[in-house]
């Protein structure tokens, strides 16, 4: 998907042979192979770490998007956030009063129908550089790289060190092998033992494909509210997407069409209407589910991976004193880099990550703030495990 084509992208325009082996018999099989996913920003007005990461991504893929082909791989036709209730207007203005004008700027009614070429019930926040994007066009264009092998059908069981190789293995047979790993498949990777204790949640989504119209065309951008929906593609329009937290089966299911149904008339009631949807039974409409991949945080979690056990005993003394930092270097599995937990924002997030990932291992600048790649490193969640233990151990005495 996104963060596997991303990374191997990355580390080839560097000169490194990539072998990207996945399970199915072609690219962004899974999350990262919906027909349109939303391009924009989902931003915070107080600088945090994942805003300055989303910031930062846009642009990057904004940037690499231009090799691809306008209107079929993806579009700049710009994304309207509806603010459908008064705590998602408060936000709105608070995010217009803190981001330039160029990058987003709020819109009353009848501008936001402007905007939109359809009626809408709200005003909103716009972000003129947004659009959609095709996600698979955007995986196969970074695997096209000379340097890059893509072995189709090959789904990794175990992964083991040999010597100073990691083998990948789906169970006698030895998929592939190399002195370096990047484990980008999303929760799947919690089957390999040094990666089984990352907090990685599936996330399952599915979208809508409606047909479109004569009437439908008049829909000039994508509109969000606590949905989204984007103009056609090839013929077709995206809606969605629903999020299911107990569901872990991908057949897509009537309740969630009807579910992305009423997103679409919340959204736009003439476009519902323009889409002859308002008379559409959902068990007659098509789409896909997949999982999403999230961290607790919201993060990504990306960069090199420590031994957990070992790491815990070295830095013991954080559980009694979390301010004094051993000076002891970190028990790294060498070798062994992670890019997962993209959520639904894989489109901004990955590719930066695939970055970022390169420049570690090209002992290159880091391309973000060292605040914001700490943020996202593998290790945080054992180090503010150690910090808790000490927080609660207090708590007991007390």
């Amino acid at each position: 998907g996104l963060a596997g084509c991303a990374t191997a992208a990355s580390l080839a325009a560097r000169g490194w042979r990539v072998s990207l082996l996945e399970r199915h018999a072609g690219l962004a099989a899974e999350a990262s192979g919906n027909p349109q996913g939303v391009l924009y920003l989902k931003l915070s007005a107080h600088g945090t770490a994942l805003s300055q990461l989303i910031l930062s991504g846009f642009g990057h893929t904004r940037r690499l998007l231009e090799q691809l082909h306008r209107g079929v791989d993806w579009d700049d036709c710009g994304v309207l956030q509806l603010a459908f209730d008064a705590r998602e207007g408060e936000r709105q203005a608070q995010l217009a009063a803190a981001f330039p004008p160029e990058l987003l700027h709020l819109v009353d009614r009848d501008q936001a129908r402007q905007c939109a070429g359809i009626d809408v019930a709200q005003g909103g926040l716009f972000f003129p550089e947004g659009g959609w994007v095709h996600p698979p066009s955007l995986c196969q264009w970074q695997a096209t790289h000379p340097l890059i092998n893509v072995l189709t059908h090959r789904e990794v069981l175990e992964l083991d060190r040999v010597d100073d190789q990691w083998c990948a293995r789906d169970g006698e047979r030895v998929l592939a092998s190399a002195s370096v790993v990047v484990l980008a498949g999303a929760a799947e990777i919690k089957r390999f033992a040094p990666s089984a204790d990352l907090p990685l949640k599936r996330i399952r989504g599915q979208i809508t494909c409606l047909a479109q119209t004569p009437a439908s065309q008049a829909l000039a951008t994508v509109v969000c509210a606590e949905g989204y929906v984007a103009p056609a593609r090839l013929g077709e329009h995206t809606l969605g997407a629903s999020f299911d937290f107990n569901n872990q089966d991908l057949a897509p299911t009537r309740a969630e069409h009807a579910g992305n149904l009423q997103r679409l008339r919340e959204i736009s009631e003439d476009l519902l209407q323009r889409l002859d949807a308002d008379t559409v039974a959902p068990e007659h409409v098509q789409g896909r589910a997949a999982f999403r991949c999230t961290s607790p945080d919201y993060l990504p979690i990306v960069g090199p991976l420590a031994d957990r056990e070992a790491f815990a005993q070295v830095y013991a003394a954080l559980g009694k004193d979390a301010r004094q930092v051993p000076h002891v270097p970190c028990p790294w599995l060498p070798g062994l880099y992670i890019n997962s937990g993209h959520g639904s924002r894989g489109l901004v997030t990955a590719p930066l990550c695939g970055e970022l990932l390169a420049a570690w291992l090209c002992d290159e600048p880091l391309p973000l703030p060292s605040v914001v790649a700490e943020a996202c490193h593998p290790n945080r969640f054992a180090l503010r495990a150690l910090v808790r233990g000490k927080s609660q151990a207090s708590k007991v005495q007390s």
